[in-house]
Formats: C-alpha cells, structure tokens, sequence
C-alpha cells in the first residue's frame, strides 16, 4: 500500500478505514484515496539491484570501424596466411584471468581471438 501525504503540510497520514483522514500535524482533514480502490502496479526495473545491472551489462567488442587505429603485429592469419595483421585486447573475464586479444586481417577480413592465460 502507498503512502498518503496531507495535502496543505506534506505529512504523512495514518492508514484508515475511515472515508477522511485528519492529520496529525496540522489537523486538516484529506481525503482517504485508498478506499477509491486505486491499485498499482510495479516491475523489477522500479527496483534497482547492483546484481541485476552486472547482468544486464554488456561488453561490446571494439568497433570495426576503427580497426585502422588497431596496432599491428606479426602474426599469421589462419585463411590467408598474411604475414601482418591488426589487433587489439580486451578483459572479458574476472581480473585474476588473462586478457582475450582480438586480430583482424585487413587482407581478407578474418576475424579471430586468442586468450593469454
């Protein structure tokens, strides 16, 4: 059940069965709005939990588009067999666990990743 506040101080209000309500403070008296039958609803999402947003977080892949500000390194692509290809890191997993890092080919575009352990 929601709170109800007096409309002239911003107190709030004793739950009643009564069709008004007097204030404690100020003495006014409101109008009992539950007995309307008002009802509400609510979602996960109007409560917010550090869990739920961990989960819901994710890590996007650094963008193709840049990939011609990506380093170079020598490294055989595995379907063309160029000599040099780009790549670049990224921590997909827990801090005590080596970096994935990810290369792309700009010869024939191939993409692939290695894990350093």
């Amino acid at each position: 059940m929601a709170i109800q506040f007096c409309s002239p101080c911003g107190n709030t209000l004793d739950i009643s069965p009564n069709s008004t309500i007097q204030c404690d403070c100020c003495g006014s008296m409101n109008k009992n709005k539950f007995l309307a039958g008002i009802s509400t609803t609510s979602s996960t999402n109007n409560f917010p939990s550090e869990l739920r947003r961990k989960r819901q977080t994710t890590q996007q892949l650094p963008s193709l588009a840049s990939v011609d500000t990506w380093p170079t390194t020598r490294e055989t692509c595995p379907k063309c067999g160029a000599k040099e290809v780009r790549y670049t890191t990224l921590q997909l997993r827990s801090a005590d666990e080596g970096t994935t890092l990810f290369y792309y080919c700009s010869d024939c575009s191939e993409r692939y990743a290695h894990e350093l352990f």
